[in-house]
C-alpha cells in the first residue's frame, strides 16, 4: 500500500480499477465502467456522502489519512494479509510498517522471477543458477513467507513443457551477459520460465508451501490467450510434484477450467481476485460458474488489492455480495441447506487460506 497521508487524484483513484497501462484509459473512459460506478457507489455509502466521484474524492482528501483507511480496512475484516512485494516502490510501506500502519499482520508471498533475476549475476550455469534460487526460496520460508508466486503467464506461455537443455543453457547465457553489462534484466522465454518453475515447484513441495500461479486476467503485458491454467497439467500429474499445493490467481476468463483443474486433482486451489470486482458483473457470475465445480473447500477469498484503501474495501465487499448471492442461489434451489452454505462463506473466506496457506490466528 502506498504510503500516507496523501492527496488522490481522480486519475489515480480511476487507475486503481483497471488493469488498462494506457493513461488515456483512466482519463476517459474508466468512469464508465461497470466496476468503477459500483466502487463510487460502495464507498460513498460507507461514507455516507454524495455517490459521485467528486464528493468520495473531496471526503478523502479532507479526511485524515490513517483514520479514513483504518475506516475502510477495518470493514474489510481482514486478519491477514499475503503480500507480494512485486509492485513495491520508495513511495509504498515495507511489509514491517504495513503491519505497523494498518494493524493487520503481514505475511510475505516470495515473487518468483523477481528473485530469480536478482541472481543471476551469482551463477556462471543454470545449475548454480537454481541453486541460489532454491537456496534464497528456503532462506525466505524460513524467515516467515508464507508461500511462492511465479508471473511465468508475463514472461511466457502457460503451456508448459520439458525445457530443452541447450536452449536453457544459451537462454541463460544471454540473460548472464545482459547482467555482467548492468542492463536490465527481464526473465522471459519458455527457456528461463518454465524452468524456474519446475524447480520452484521441487522446492514448494519440499518445502511444503503453496506456489501461486498467476492465469487469467492481467495487464496488457501478458498474452491472455497463452495463460489458461490447463497449460499447468504437467505440474499435477507428475509424480515429482505430488502434494505441491498450487493456487490458481485470478484465472478469468478461464475459471471454469480452474474449478475443473480443482475438481479433479487434488492439491488444486483457486481464487477470483481482479475478477471480482474488476468484471463489473461477470465476476458474480464466474463466482457461480466457479462453485459449478470447485468444492467450495477449495475455492480461495483474495483481493489482489494495492497502492489504496478503497481498493482493499471495494474487493472485499463485492467478494461477499457475490459469494452471498451464489451460496444464497444454491439454498433457493434446494442444494445446499443454511448451515452446509454458512459452513462454506466460512471456508471460502478465510478457512481455506488458513489451511492452504498453514495460517494460525
Amino acid at each position: 500500500m502506498r504510503r500516507w497521508p496523501y492527496q488522490l487524484s481522480a486519475v489515480e483513484l480511476r487507475s486503481a480499477f483497471t488493469e488498462a497501462l494506457e493513461p488515456q484509459l483512466a482519463e476517459h473512459h474508466v468512469v464508465h465502467t461497470a466496476v468503477y460506478q459500483s466502487a463510487i457507489q460502495r464507498i460513498a455509502a460507507e461514507l455516507q456522502c454524495e455517490a459521485t466521484e467528486a464528493a468520495v474524492l473531496a471526503y478523502r482528501n479532507a479526511a485524515e489519512s490513517a483514520t479514513y483507511a483504518h475506516r475502510l480496512l477495518q470493514r474489510t475484516a481482514t486478519s491477514t494479509m499475503l503480500v507480494d512485494a512485486g509492485f513495491a516502490t520508495p513511495a509504498t510501506f515495507t511489509l514491517a510498517e504495513q503491519e505497523h500502519a494498518t494493524g493487520i499482520s503481514q505475511r510475505e508471498i516470495i515473487r518468483l522471477e523477481t528473485l530469480a533475476e536478482s541472481l543471476v549475476h551469482e551463477a556462471g550455469d543454470p545449475r548454480e543458477w537454481f541453486g541460489a534460487i532454491r537456496g534464497a526460496l528456503r532462506a525466505g520460508i524460513e524467515r516467515g513467507a508464507a508461500g511462492v508466486k511465479t508471473i511465468c503467464a508475463y514472461r511466457a506461455t502457460l503451456k508448459l513443457q520439458p525445457v530443452d537443455t541447450d536452449d536453457l543453457g544459451v537462454a541463460f547465457s544471454a540473460i548472464r551477459l545482459r547482467a555482467e553489462r548492468e542492463e536490465h534484466l527481464r526473465l522471459s522465454g519458455s527457456a528461463l520460465c518454465h524452468a524456474l518453475l519446475f524447480e520452484a515447484a521441487q522446492e514448494c513441495r519440499e518445502l511444503d508451501v503453496p506456489l501461486q500461479v498467476h492465469c487469467g486476467f492481467g495487464d496488457p503485458d501478458e498474452d491472455l490467450a497463452e495463460t489458461s491454467p490447463l497449460g499447468l497439467r504437467p505440474l499435477f500429474i507428475d509424480p515429482a510434484y505430488r502434494g505441491l499445493r498450487v493456487a490458481l490467481l485470478h484465472c478469468y476468463p478461464y475459471h471454469r477450467e480452474a474449478a475443473y483443474l480443482c475438481s479433479v486433482f487434488p492439491d488444486v486451489y483457486m481464487d477470483l481476485s481482479l475478477t471480482i470486482p474488476f468484471a463489473g458483473l461477470e465476476g458474480g457470475r464466474a463466482m457461480r460458474e466457479a462453485l459449478g465445480l470447485c468444492p467450495t473447500s477449495k475455492l480461495l477469498y483474495a483481493s489482489d488489492a494495492s497502492r489504496y484503501p478503497e481498493v482493499f474495501f471495494v474487493a472485499a465487499a463485492a467478494h461477499r455480495e457475490a459469494l452471498a448471492d451464489a451460496l444464497g442461489e444454491l439454498v433457493e434451489r434446494r442444494i445446499l441447506d443454511l448451515a452446509t452454505a454458512a459452513n462454506a462463506g466460512r471456508q471460502v473466506l478465510a478457512e481455506n487460506a488458513r489451511r492452504v496457506y498453514s495460517i494460525k490466528d
